[in-house]
This record gives C-alpha cells, structure tokens and sequence, in this order.
C-alpha cells in the first residue's frame, strides 16, 4: 500500500511514518515547511513540500491532488489541521484517494472552544462556565478567569487574570466575539486520542501530560497513560452522538474539590497521544489502514495503562524554560519519570527527523516571540482557522449545527 502523510513537522506524524513503514507499506510524506522533521525519515520512498495550508488552503489541495496521480497514492494520512482543508473540498479528492477524515460540518463544530463547550454541555457533559468576552460582565468575585481565543491551539493566546484591573487592560483590543471567557480550573490536565468510525471508538487512549512546553502550559512534552471511565464515557458521547469518523482528541481539567472532570478543548484530528497509545498495546495506525481499505478493523488489543512516551525536543526546550526561570523545584525527578517512557522522535535507525525536529524548536525558541509565539511559530503554515472557513457563509452554517 501506498500512502502519504500530510504535517510532517508533527512528531506523531514521525511516529505514523515509522510505523506504516514497519507495517510493510510505501511510505510518502509532505509539509508546508522544509524543517519538517517528518521528511528526512529514511523510511520514506518520497516527499514533497506543498503551498502554506494557512494562506492558500485551495492551492494546497491542488498540489496534494497532482502529488497524489504522480506517486500513485493509495491512501492519505493527514496529521495535522491540513485534514480540516481536505474535509472541506473533499469533493475534489474523491475516487482519487482513500483516506478518513471528520466531516466539515463536525470540524466547525468541534474547533471553535464556544460552540463546542455549549455543545458538550447540551448533552450533559461537565465544562466550565464560558461566556464570549462580548458578554462578560465582571465582578469582583468573578475571578480568576481564563481568557483564550475560539479557535487556536496548544494554549495560543491563553491566559489566566486574576483581577478585574488586570481584565481590564488585558482584554481591551480584543475582539469581543472571537474570545470567551471561561471559568478558571486547576490546570491538571487529562487528555485523549481516539480513532472513531460511524459513531463507534475503535479505538482511544487517555493520558496525563507530566510536562508542558511552554513549561507555563502548552503541548504535552511528556506522558503517560491513565484509566478514567468518566473521560472515556464522555468522548464515547460525542463520538456517538455525532455519527463521527476520523481521529479525535480531547482536553480535560481535573477539578480536586468536586472529582469531576471538565472538557476544555475538542481537536478532530490527530495528536501526540498516537504513540502513548501504541506503547500503551493499541495500534490506531494499522486501524486507520485497515477501516480506509476494509471499512472494518479487528478487535484492539486492551489498554495497558503505565506506558507513555516524551519528546526530546521539547524536553530540552522545558528544562532550560524552567531553569531560566528559576523554578528549581520543578525540576526533581526529571529523568527518573521519564526511565520507562519511549522517545516518540529519536530512533537509532531513523536519527535524521530527531535532529531537524531539535533545529525547529531551537529555532522557535529563539525567533518565536517574534512571530507571535513559540507554539505559533512552529505551527505556521500549517493551520486552518475558523477565520478562514470561507468567512460569513461558513459562519453562518457553524451557528445551524448547534
């Protein structure tokens, strides 16, 4: 089988190449940025780069398309929000290539943090109380609050105020309609990844980021899987509610006082739990396979809990955050969490993606508070707003599905 990977700069698209490669398939990937760690796998038979998906999203399905006729590709994985864009003119790709991703309608729902948190809490799951910014009228007693925006990612723009002096001169400029105001939880953080197919979860797995880059909260650069059957219920719940197909992942906060846990962010795409959930005995790369081709996959294996994986890079990026700042504390016990975890980037037979995934985040370390942030400045190029969904029609369409 032939199959292409899109988002190659992601690391657990690193981790689909290597193991689609191991699975005994031909394995093509392809990005938007050249330092992507993604194409210099050894275990590639071809790459190619494509136009920014961010700025020209027509033009990159064009490229995608011709890229897919010249190597004779048979299945497409995408890994990033590149899979948003092919959802949305997947009418151009059909009967060219086989590949499963959510549905538009499902993406506008679930990427936009506002329409998702009433969705979620129209079918009785726990979120925070939320609020547009437009229709927040503070008190005293109001804080602390979180402000972030509807529709980024990786904690971009997020922000706790803890006064209603601070609010103010924080939120003033923002555009009121595209930022909410959510009630503040402890940051403990609980995340999944799932595989879903009409309604059912093939498979998912659920894990506790022990670190964060930014160390101040951001993408997991650390962690391990865990049971929870509340969180597991409640991904089950959406999975089957909308009729969903593609990967999905979820964000929750653990709430100490009340043991409950509430959702915070719906990404309907892929995430770095992809490799904590093959370490963990479940295999959703060669599922993917399996329900492109069959439209059936075999029973997975059960969950084994305790496994995890961290990447490198960005561990190296928190040690140095955290000792910077002098936050020494935090440091214990560094190495010995990470003794029976997998590196998901470096591979003795495969070293070349671990080296230019270091580049690329020594690279947004230092230039990226010039281009709107570390994560935002990895992830350039790459991403697909609800801003640029076609403007007021789309808009219009997102408000009809809830």
């Amino acid at each position: 089988m032939r199959v292409l990977v899109t988002g190659a700069r992601m690391w657990y698209a690193i981790n689909t190449i290597r193991l689609l490669a191991e699975g005994g398939h031909e394995v093509f990937a392809a990005d938007s940025s050249k330092l992507s760690g993604g194409l210099y796998s050894r275990c590639l038979k071809g790459k190619f780069i494509y136009p920014s998906v961010s700025e020209n999203g027509k033009a990159f399905v064009r490229s995608v398309m011709e890229k897919i006729e010249e190597m004779e590709i048979d299945v497409l994985c995408p890994t990033f929000e590149e899979g948003f864009v092919l959802s949305k003119h997947l009418d151009m790709l059909e009967g060219r290539v086989k590949m499963i991703v959510p549905s538009y309608e499902h993406i506008m729902l679930l990427h936009d943090k506002f329409l998702m948190t009433n969705y979620a809490r129209s079918l009785g799951i726990s979120v925070p109380r939320t609020t547009l910014l437009e229709n927040f009228e503070p008190t005293s007693s109001s804080f602390p609050v979180v402000i972030k925006p509807r529709n980024l990612r990786s904690a971009e723009g997020v922000s706790r105020v803890n006064s209603q002096d601070e609010f103010e001169r924080y939120s003033k400029g923002l555009d009121g309609d595209k930022y909410l105001v959510q009630e503040w939880k402890h940051p403990y953080q609980i995340c999944t990844t799932g595989l879903a197919y009409d309604g059912q979860l093939v498979g998912n797995v659920i894990y506790h980021n022990l670190r964060e880059y930014p160390e101040s909260g951001g993408i997991g650069t650390c962690r391990i899987s865990v049971e929870c059957e509340e969180v597991l219920s409640n991904v089950r719940k959406i999975v089957s509610d909308l009729n969903y197909s593609g990967f999905i992942s979820m964000d929750f906060l653990h709430d100490r006082n009340s043991n409950r846990y509430y959702l915070v962010d719906v990404n309907p795409r892929m995430s770095p739990g992809l490799l904590v959930a093959y370490t963990s005995g479940v295999d959703m790369v060669s599922a993917y396979i399996d329900l492109v081709i069959k439209n059936e996959v075999a029973r997975l294996s059960p969950l084994e809990t305790g496994n995890g994986t961290y990447t490198t890079a960005m561990e190296i990026g928190w040690f140095f955050s955290t000792l910077f700042k002098g936050k020494f504390g935090n440091l214990k016990g560094f190495f010995r969490s990470r003794k029976k975890l997998k590196d998901d980037s470096w591979d003795v037979r495969d070293p070349a993606p671990f080296f230019v995934m270091l580049v690329s985040m020594l690279y947004t370390a230092i230039f990226g508070p010039l281009k709107g942030g570390q994560t935002k400045s990895f992830s350039l190029g790459a991403t697909y707003d609800i801003d640029n969904l076609d403007e007021e029609e789309n808009f219009n369409e997102k408000r009809q599905v809830v």
